[in-house]
């Protein structure tokens, strides 16, 4: 995530701001962390899901 849209997308991406930054750096410096919280997040929901499925199918 850092290479890809800190590197390879910056000229595109630093026409945004986030807090006073262009976006570009934002990304290549905290876009991993924000990718793996979103990840995690996906995660758990989809986890939840599954397990809400096998506990129907239980009782």
């Amino acid at each position: 995530m850092g290479f890809g849209l800190g590197i390879v997308l910056v000229p595109w991406l630093n026409g945004f701001q986030v807090a006073g930054f262009p976006l570009g750096f934002w990304f290549a410096q905290q876009g991993g962390i924000g990718i793996f919280v979103v990840l995690i997040l996906v995660y758990a929901l989809l986890m939840d899901r599954i397990e809400r499925a096998a506990d129907a199918d239980e009782r």
